[in-house]
């Protein structure tokens, strides 16, 4: 202790010492979590967005106070030398949120999204099983992740937040609609081990369209769009989007709400344009690089 404390006669501590103490203890709590990718950048890009809204909202009276919140908002959700923003810690048995501030955003608001309680059926497991330096990683990458897809989505798609079940679970909707979102980046199966992608054509009889796509990265997407069964002379459809990157399978997909028969509000094209966006790579590349998913699987069988 004695290289954190000033010993000079008639002096305290100095003030660096609590700031040492204090990021020594967050790196000693999220030990082995590596650092999340900084979206500072892309973040001012989503303030523009952010504040056309408010203004649409609230009028330019408020305006001012909106736009000085979200720039005072572009501190890393992560921090650069391995100590970590405020973690969340979610009970399956108590919805209660215990938050622990950390040095580099104590009094900076940052955008969040309440995540969506789901109580696992029996024999199933939920991030709440995990060791909580592993379950805090994997709830800052969903809070990123929502946070950015609520702002690449359509409105019509409503809030999106984190389903704490599982972390590439998500949910969209509004107006008693609920539309669930899955972004999954998982480990490729190994040579041999997993089937052959199937080609990309549509199936009319199966209500099955399909389209690839290759982005201005030379990334090759396949998006398939699927009609469900029909109830009343309705469908509902949902949008599916799959590539790989890395070592890694990623998936996009947004499902429409069976119960009130109502479609997907996103199109093949809008979620193509959430695939290329840097937001969502840095994402998917910190996911590939820091696996939090199983490894693929091969279904025997059909």
């Amino acid at each position: 202790m004695d290289m954190f404390t000033d010993r000079s006669p008639g002096r305290g501590p100095r003030p660096e010492a609590d700031d040492l103490l204090i990021r020594a203890a967050m790196e000693q709590a999220a030990e082995g979590a590596p650092a999340l990718p900084d979206l500072v950048p892309v973040a001012l890009v989503r303030g523009r967005r952010r504040r056309n809204r408010a203004r649409a909202a609230v009028g330019a009276g408020v305006t001012g106070v909106v736009a000085l919140g979200v720039f005072g908002a572009v501190l890393p959700m992560w921090g650069s030398k391995g100590g970590t923003e405020a973690a969340q810690t979610w009970s399956a048995a108590s919805r209660t949120t215990t938050v622990t501030p950390s040095p580099t955003t104590t009094g900076t608001p940052r955008p969040s999204a309440t995540p969506v309680h789901v109580e696992p059926t029996p024999g199933e497991s939920s991030m709440a099983d995990l060791p909580p330096a592993e379950r805090a990683r994997r709830e800052e990458f969903q809070q990123q992740a929502a946070v950015l897809l609520d702002e690449l989505f359509p409105q019509k798609l409503g809030p999106v937040r984190p389903v704490d079940l599982a972390v590439h679970r998500y949910q969209g909707g509004q107006d008693g609609n609920t539309f669930p979102i899955v972004f999954s980046v998982r480990p490729k199966a190994g040579p041999g081990e997993g089937p052959a992608d199937a080609p990309c054509r549509d199936i009319p009889s199966k209500g099955l369209r399909c389209r690839s796509v290759t982005l201005p990265n030379g990334i090759v997407v396949r998006v398939v769009t699927a009609a469900g069964d029909a109830k009343e002379s309705k469908t509902v459809n949902s949008v599916d989007l799959h590539f790989g990157y890395g070592g890694s399978t990623v998936r996009l997909s947004v499902g429409g709400d069976d119960s009130s028969m109502v479609s997907a509000p996103v199109s093949a094209t809008q979620l193509i344009a959430v695939a290329e966006d840097p937001g969502f790579l840095e994402l998917v590349k910190y996911a590939d690089a820091h696996p939090m998913e199983d490894k693929e699987r091969t279904v025997r069988g059909g």
